[in-house]
């Protein structure tokens, strides 16, 4: 459940780059570890994004290059408090705030249940387009253990709710009709349709 070793370094490599120089120098006789200041970096870019510009042009300038498809990821980056529902074979299920869409998620390195130790979260993490996959950053900024099956799952499965229980495996293919589970878990079927406006895009 995590995505091929040479796309993972090659997005490593350019978001950490790209999130240092937004960051700036560290002051202080401790430096800070490089986990706070990623997401630091990352909290400075949502609030301002034409920071992600102003750092792809202080690299340049250095000769440095990063990937059309790493800027294009960071560009999408959705950070969110997500309930992280459980795994399945191939992905992590990630639903976003609204209950309306769930994902499935691929980690960097590591699964995300070895980043928070388990499932069943509200995580707050960043969630993005990559190699035709959704992808976790694996920078948490907050998990909450608890069982968020009992909220966001019930409210993408409310009969009437318009949604349908969008999910979303692949950017641009949306399985609809989730159907519940009696043990509270939810499967995706049903056809493939376009996009919604919750979507990561």
């Amino acid at each position: 459940m995590i995505i091929p070793a040479p796309d993972a370094t090659a997005f490593i490599q350019g978001y950490t780059q790209l999130m240092v120089e937004i960051h700036g120098p560290v002051s202080g006789k401790k430096a800070p570890k490089l986990l706070n200041v990623l997401a630091a970096a990352r909290l400075e870019y949502l609030a301002k994004p034409a920071l992600l510009d102003q750092a792809i042009r202080r690299l340049a300038a250095a000769s440095v290059t990063i990937p059309d498809e790493v800027v294009s990821a960071i560009r999408g980056l959705q950070v969110r408090k997500w309930a992280y529902l459980r795994d399945s074979r191939s992905h992590s299920v990630f639903i976003d705030p609204s209950g309306t869409v769930a994902y499935g998620v691929l980690g960097l390195t590591e699964r995300i249940r070895d980043v928070i130790g388990g499932s069943g979260a509200m995580v707050e993490t960043g969630l993005f387009r990559y190699g035709g996959r959704y992808v976790t950053d694996g920078i948490v900024s907050e998990a909450v253990c608890s069982d968020p099956r009992s909220s966001a799952s019930r409210t993408m499965c409310l009969p009437g709710s318009g949604a349908r229980g969008r999910f979303m495996c692949r950017p641009g293919v949306v399985r609809v009709s989730l159907a519940r589970h009696p043990a509270g878990g939810a499967s995706a079927n049903g056809r493939a349709i376009g996009g919604g406006p919750n979507a990561v895009k």
